[in-house]
């Protein structure tokens, strides 16, 4: 729940700061003595024709941008009071449950004291089951005092789990290496960066072709989901994400970014990774570029 709180008050910020972009735009004048294009003025003069002073095209763009931003600013607002109400109720009912239960375990009568093997003293149990009595007894559970984790039986547990680890390592690493290679298949296809948007500052540009994408590769995708799922989480805690991408080099000859075969590369195609920070800006969305599937169906 709260997750899903982080993400819609990320697109909230968003579909804020675009608003007040475009509200600037509209409402200040484009050059002394000019009108500005105004918010709901009439884009015709006096006689009835368009104002020949402005762009009136871009005046009705932005207008409907904006009215589609209020739209979609009710709406988000009313999930996110919606989504409050919930965790508050979750919370409460939760922080209810558990004082009922721990009021319970303290009414239940406690066993009788028990001689701890490690310690050599008698210890007892406390209300939620670990041990009074002992350094560290909070760690340990009073029902099970004699199978409770000595020096030795941690050091032999760690030795197991390192040699089955190093088994596992050596007997996994021919399908390590596949799955390596699968996941350099490109899977999509930046088609489009908005200038001073994230995405452009972190160095994506059109035609870049999308290896992994965070923890997203050619066979977790899911059709791109899994990319419109982790933006705006990566946005709402204020983190980068780290993008491997395949860039075709601007000196070569050939002018096709890649061969049809998407197991396979251009000789000339550079990998490079870079980190893009999703965020609210100036434009639309949180990126400020348009992603494709690749190869495109």
């Amino acid at each position: 729940a709260r997750n899903s709180l982080a993400t819609l008050d990320v697109q909230r910020k968003a579909l804020e700061s675009e608003a007040e972009v475009i509200t600037m735009e509209l409402t200040s004048p484009p050059s002394d003595g000019v009108p500005p294009m105004g918010l709901d003025t009439p884009l015709v003069d006096k006689d009835g024709y368009p104002r020949n002073d402005i762009d009136v095209y871009r005046a009705r763009h932005l207008r409907h941008r904006l009215s589609e931003i209020r739209t979609d600013h009710t709406k988000l607002m009313s999930q996110l009071n919606n989504g409050l109400q919930q965790l508050s109720l979750l919370q409460n009912s939760n922080k209810q449950q558990e004082e009922k239960e721990e009021q319970e375990a303290r009414r239940k009568p406690k066993p009788k004291p028990k001689m701890d093997p490690t310690t050599g003293k008698w210890v007892v149990s406390n209300w939620d089951g670990t041990v009074a009595g002992i350094p560290n007894g909070n760690q340990r559970s009073f029902d099970n005092l004699e199978n409770s984790n000595t020096p030795d039986a941690t050091s032999t547990t760690t030795t197991i789990t390192n040699q089955m680890t190093n088994t596992t390592i050596t007997s996994n690493h021919d399908g390590d290496k596949n799955e390596k290679e699968e996941e350099e298949i490109p899977f999509a296809k930046v088609d489009a960066v908005a200038m001073a948007s994230p995405a452009f500052k972190a160095g994506l540009r059109e035609g870049d072709l999308i290896v992994k994408f965070g923890s997203v590769n050619t066979n977790n995708n899911r059709d791109l989901r899994a990319i419109m799922e982790l933006v705006p989480m990566a946005a709402s805690n204020n983190q980068g994400i780290k993008i491997a991408i395949r860039r075709l080099k601007k000196n070569t000859e050939t002018e096709n970014d890649t061969t049809n075969d998407n197991n396979h590369y251009d000789p000339h195609c550079l990998r490079q990774t870079l980190t893009l920070h999703p965020k609210p800006w100036a434009g639309r969305g949180l990126l400020g570029c348009h992603i494709v599937k690749y190869p495109i169906s």
